[in-house]
């Protein structure tokens, strides 16, 4: 787009050309030729400004519609709307509402992940719902010390029947005391039940080991026990099962079953101290680790110990967190 120094520029640059083919005869003739030359020169350069902001709309237009919206997210937190297949808004529920949020958020990841100034390379771990309108995204930078395996960053959206989403909060990993710090808006939702969903998306390990940091929240979305029968034998293929979907009660039910003809199992044995945790009941998840402790001996696990520390220190049992905090540094 031209400016008005370059279409002045360009004026005098043409009616120098002009005054050139004027013969000395000729003065009187000067200011008319000059006042046409201008005249004409000014109708042709407003004609090619007026050509290049046309051109220049129309590509904006091009551009909006292959990247399929021309809304843009600003500070408010709204995330970008994708054009509805309809005009009528309808109202999803149950899993059909999770799925349409979990692909619309994955969708506006780019733009979630600029507006909150993270880095391009982080993911969405796990997604949090709570009823009726509001949910947490989990997110990992990839940036954890090793013995961190919580997500760096927790963000909670509200959102209306037509899934239009606003950010209602933002919270980040303290690590030194494993506990999440305010970073914008607030958590109302601190003792109300979430129902946890894996982002199908994410291939990061926080959610394949060990546990996951404080949060303030009362319980899991839990069903039914899988097993109430206390004759049916339990499997360890039942409890893991049970553990990996978040149904963290019912791997605790399963695992009392199994324990008692399985005591030195490690494996159930850990699943219950990273269960009892996250549920918040910390001392029950410390005696878990003591059992693992004595049955390893020497060879105790080094990242068993760093966690035992954290929960200790959450605890409030300082000479816990100390005891292990020892082992976890060696």
């Amino acid at each position: 787009m031209f400016h008005k120094k370059q279409i002045i520029s360009l004026i005098f640059v043409e009616i120098l050309t002009s005054i050139s083919l004027v013969r000395a005869d000729d003065i009187s003739d000067t200011k008319t030729v000059l006042t046409n030359a201008v005249t004409k020169l000014i109708q042709t350069y407003e004609a090619r400004i007026q050509a290049l902001e046309t051109e220049n709309t129309t590509l904006k237009q091009e551009l909006a519609s292959l990247k399929g919206t021309s809304t843009t997210t600003t500070g408010t937190g709204i995330i970008p709307s994708v054009p509805p297949s309809n005009t009528t808004p309808t109202t999803a529920t149950g899993t059909d509402t999770y799925s349409q949020i979990i692909n619309k958020i994955n969708s506006n990841l780019s733009s979630i992940l600029t507006e909150n100034k993270l880095p391009a390379y982080t993911a969405i771990g796990l997604f949090e719902f709570i009823s009726p309108n509001a949910f947490f995204i989990s997110l990992d930078d990839g940036n954890n010390p090793s013995w961190v395996t919580a997500f760096k960053t927790k963000i909670l959206y509200k959102y209306d029947s037509a899934l239009n989403f606003v950010k209602a909060g933002v919270f980040d990993l303290d690590y030194t005391n494993q506990r999440y710090v305010t970073i914008f808006g607030s958590n109302p939702y601190s003792t109300v039940t979430r129902t946890r969903v894996k982002n199908p998306s994410y291939r990061g390990k926080l959610l394949e080991s060990t546990i996951t940091a404080s949060f303030p929240v009362s319980s899991e979305n839990i069903s039914t026990p899988v097993v109430s029968n206390t004759n049916t034998e339990v499997t360890f293929a039942q409890i893991k099962t049970a553990y990996s979907n978040n149904k963290l009660l019912d791997a605790l039910k399963l695992s009392d079953q199994y324990i008692v003809q399985n005591p030195s199992s490690i494996e159930v044995l850990r699943i219950r101290y990273r269960s009892y945790y996250m549920i918040g009941k910390y001392e029950n998840s410390l005696a878990e680790i003591k059992k693992i402790e004595i049955l390893q001996g020497t060879a105790f696990e080094k990242t068993i110990a760093c966690d035992a520390a954290v929960i200790g220190k959450i605890a409030k049992k300082t000479d816990v967190s100390n005891y292990y905090g020892i082992i976890c540094k060696k």
